[in-house]
């Protein structure tokens, strides 16, 4: 398995690789993450910054920008609204003006910091509770961050959400863990509401990592390894569950396939 991963790192062409048995990394459950859950979560973060300190650190104070909304949700992955970093978020641009948006995976709040200014509200939520203390700090009073674990917190929210973006995330599910946070998600978001996911699809022309298939565990040895997911798989993630697929993208640029998906009252008949 080491070699293949090994050689999958050195290739262009993507290789879908296997995760033996010893290597399966277990997923933290969402509504009861136990403390050594959060332990390694926390844990995480502080790798992330000693490497990304002034990213993740940097208070919304420090983006004095708000640039207009590009009508064309690609244009949102380009924008900056200060210090040159740019969003990297797919999403249209009526999702978010005025809207009550929530974040999976939210960490420090790098991009609750950036959006806020277009947004309603901004809700973050995250396994992390020195990830959301940071995010606490840096982002703007009309952010809140609540952790995975909150039932009392989180709560106030059912319902509530209106558009749920994301950011690097649905790259790193397996298709288990993806429908353990598609079926945590239906209960914030409201009917009529959209969900923007970022699914892994790569460009053979670019450097790969090791890419597993959305049927693979998690593995271990390589926890940042990307899940392809292909239209039949994303047919699979929702089936039995409120949404339907509004439209999807293919990104070369961004080696992504954007997904929007929509809240149904209820979920569809077989």
């Amino acid at each position: 398995m080491k070699k293949l991963l090994s050689r999958t790192l050195r290739r262009r062409e993507p290789v879908l690789t296997s995760v033996e048995s010893g290597d399966v990394h277990e997923a933290s459950p969402l509504l009861e993450s136990a403390p050594e859950d959060v332990e390694r979560w926390n844990g995480e973060w502080l790798a992330y910054l000693g490497r990304e300190w002034p990213y993740q650190l940097t208070p919304y104070t420090q983006f004095p920008d708000k640039p207009p909304l590009p009508k064309d949700p690609d244009g949102l992955l380009d924008l900056s609204v200060g210090l040159g970093w740019k969003l990297g978020l797919y999403c249209d641009r009526d999702a978010l003006e005025g809207r009550r948006v929530m974040e999976l995976g939210c960490g420090c709040g790098n991009l609750g910091k950036q959006i806020a200014r277009y947004v309603d509200t901004y809700l973050g939520v995250d396994f992390s509770t020195m990830a959301l203390q940071i995010a606490r700090l840096v982002s703007p009073p009309n952010c809140t961050y609540i952790h995975v674990s909150d039932r009392e917190g989180l709560g106030y929210y059912r319902g509530y959400i209106e558009t749920v973006i994301s950011r690097h995330f649905w790259i790193h599910q397996n298709l288990e863990i993806a429908r353990r946070n598609l079926e945590f998600l239906e209960l914030f978001l409201r009917p009529g509401g959209r969900l923007y996911t970022d699914f892994f699809w790569p460009d053979p022309r670019a450097e790969q990592f090791v890419v597993l298939k959305p049927d693979e565990p998690l593995s271990k040895t390589y926890p940042s390894a990307m899940f392809q997911y292909t239209p039949e798989d994303v047919r699979r993630l929702i089936s039995g569950r409120p949404f339907r697929i509004l439209r999807e993208t293919i990104s070369r640029k961004m080696q992504r396939r954007y997904v929007v998906l929509e809240k149904l009252e209820s979920a569809p008949s077989a």
